[in-house]
């Protein structure tokens, strides 16, 4: 119950900061190239090199920890946030465990950097 009424104050103040058309937009670009929230980290300079979604959450990934670190630090309690080296890891297990290891079934992953994406897709 606690969790829930928690929640429900988390989405009151969510639609409160945005427009009805903001959260459609959300909804319709969330774990994309075109998310609201990767665009707001961008235009604060950051640079992520991929981006996708991770039980449920918009996931983004840098190159580095530092990096990873600052934007987390600038932008939580939004998203999750992996360095790469960390972000392969988590990747091969998430999609063992929760899709029995099918790569097509687990959401996609919009590699914003192409020189980081897996050999079989550049």
């Amino acid at each position: 119950m606690r969790w829930e009424h928690g929640a429900m104050k988390d989405i009151k103040q969510i639609k409160m900061k945005y427009t009805d058309e903001e959260l459609e937009e959300i909804s319709q670009n969330y774990g994309t190239p075109n998310s609201v929230l990767l665009k707001e980290i961008r235009a604060a300079g950051f640079k992520p090199i991929g981006i996708t979604v991770l039980m449920c959450e918009e996931t983004f990934i840098f190159k580095g920890k530092q990096e990873t670190e600052a934007a987390a630090k600038q932008f939580l309690p939004e998203g999750w946030w992996y360095d790469f080296g960390s972000w392969e890891d988590t990747r091969q297990e998430y999609v063992k465990e929760i899709y029995g290891g099918d790569e097509d079934a687990a959401p996609t992953v919009y590699w914003l950097d192409k020189n980081f994406a897996p050999k079989n897709l550049k």
